[in-house]
């Protein structure tokens, strides 16, 4: 094992294993803020921490009672406390949503409403669909929603938004089915929850070059509730931090900006109080992005796939690419930081794995399912990928200069 392959390792263990779960303005969460603030340090950057307000939760009692036996229940985030027994009332498509009177009862949404999490009011991807079923539930309110995950062990939940103020849980498969079963009954839910302001941050690491464009790479360190998050996105803090390691000694032309994202998870995003921060015109001197999200797994390969490129940007990183096989291609796909450059114009790359969308944001989202040599094979392609693209025209990377 390498030194640099050591300290993934290290790092891995305090973000998944000693801090844990950090999710946005909870004890983890700056307890990591200020354990990658010393990383960068370490690797001889100049450090800002961008601090900002969010909504902070916590939950201190999930209960469910149902056909005559104790439920596995988990509060949604942002949910308001409830104490409610009532009748449960079960919905499992938009059209019965729409004509259900679901005032006062324990609403019960699975199926077609449940397949993926409602998105959250203000986020900028959300679709017509989730609007409507937000605002049925808010124009004939239930005492509580108890919303149904479908997929086996899964406790991904299903409504996340701090704007949304009825109280609500989700059920894991197990408890659904019993609860499904009984729909008509009465059944009992209690949720106590305690919701108030906190503070993360942004954590910036900076290196100067001789040129004013800047090279970023980046990777979120918050996590969803209770999971350690580890493929997702210990995995991509510690590539991230290895990637710099490897540059270390390389005389770059760009000047050099490690960004580790906070609230990548939930709204506000990290990313608008970076953009803000940054200044007006940043983007426009930024030669590219390279965003770490939930690379390494066991059992799968890295995955690539680029954005806003042009074709000679795109010819030359796959011709870099060449040298690690194993490293898959993929189709682009906008779920993470990487977007808020490449949606702006700023050629993008993104590192992940497509066993992260089976793993992410479980309990079991652990150290177990992280293999550090394929998180250096992670940190080493995107080393040689800034080696070949640092001094680079800005233009001649961005799509707009192969129309010209």
């Amino acid at each position: 094992m390498t030194s640099v392959e050591e300290r993934i390792v290290q790092r891995l263990n305090m973000l998944a294993g000693a801090i844990g779960c950090r999710h946005s303005g909870t004890p983890g969460n700056l307890a990591a803020a200020a354990f990658l603030a010393d990383e960068m340090r370490a690797l001889g950057l100049e450090v800002e921490e961008q601090r900002f307000e969010i909504p902070s939760w916590t939950v201190e009692e999930q209960y469910l009672k149902a056909a005559g036996q104790e439920l596995a229940v988990y509060a949604n985030p942002y949910s308001p406390s409830c104490a409610v027994e009532a009748e449960l009332a079960a919905v499992g498509t938009l059209a019965e949503l729409e004509q259900a009177d679901l005032g006062g009862k324990i609403a019960v949404l699975y199926g077609d409403l449940t397949r993926a999490p409602i998105s959250a009011k203000s986020w900028f991807l959300t679709e017509d669909r989730d609007r409507r079923i937000l605002e049925l539930l808010e124009a004939n309110p239930p005492a509580v929603i108890l919303a149904v995950q479908a997929a086996p062990g899964s406790t991904n939940r299903i409504f996340e938004d701090w704007e949304f103020l009825l109280p609500s849980a989700t059920l894991p498969a197990e408890s659904g089915r019993v609860v499904l079963l009984h729909a008509g009954e009465r059944a009992e839910v209690r949720l106590r929850t305690v919701s108030g302001r906190g503070t993360t941050a942004n954590i910036i690491g900076r290196r100067q070059g001789t040129r004013p464009e800047t090279l970023v790479l980046c990777a979120h360190y918050d996590t969803k509730v209770d999971t350690p998050g580890a493929n997702d996105n210990a995995a991509g803090v510690a590539a991230m931090l290895a990637a710099a390691e490897l540059l270390r000694e390389d005389v770059l032309d760009c000047n050099l900006e490690l960004v580790a994202f906070t609230n990548e998870e939930y709204l506000p995003i990290g990313d608008d109080t970076y953009l803000e921060r940054r200044g007006e015109g940043f983007l426009d001197r930024v030669l590219m992005a390279i965003n770490f999200d939930g690379p390494g797994h066991i059992v799968d390969v890295n995955s690539l796939a680029s954005f806003t490129c042009s074709a000679e940007f795109q010819a030359e990183v796959e011709a870099v690419s060449r040298a690690y096989p194993a490293v898959q291609w993929v189709e682009p796909w906008p779920q993470s930081n990487h977007s808020t450059f490449a949606m702006r114009g700023v050629p993008a790359l993104a590192f992940s794995s497509r066993a992260i969308w089976l793993y992410s944001h479980q309990h079991d989202d652990s150290l177990r399912w992280v293999h550090p040599p394929r998180l250096l094979e992670c940190a080493q392609l995107a080393a040689d990928i800034v080696r070949r693209m640092h001094a680079r025209p800005l233009g001649w990377m961005r799509p707009e200069a192969a129309a010209e």
